[in-house]
């Protein structure tokens, strides 16, 4: 797990201080983390559909971006809940 998470450190999808933390040996709490990815996704769902410039299909991906990035912090935080 700690490869992963090193590795989204080192994507560019988490703010700079969640990364530097991460690579700095210490690992934010995964609400943290989620709450992060989930909010980047929100944000490009919103860029991509307020471009009048964005195909449908563009805007059909950002759109299922966001769903996974629900479904998949539901997934994480419900795991720790069982």
């Amino acid at each position: 797990m700690n490869n992963v998470i090193d590795q989204l450190a080192r994507s560019g999808l988490l703010p700079d201080e969640l990364a530097a933390e991460i690579l700095a040996g210490t690992v934010p709490p995964t609400e943290e983390l989620v709450m992060a990815l989930v909010i980047g996704a929100m944000d490009a769902d919103a860029v991509v559909r307020g471009d009048r410039t964005s195909t449908w299909s563009e805007k059909r991906i950002a759109r299922q971006c966001l769903a996974v990035a629900f479904l998949s912090a539901m997934a994480a935080l419900g795991e720790r809940e069982t």
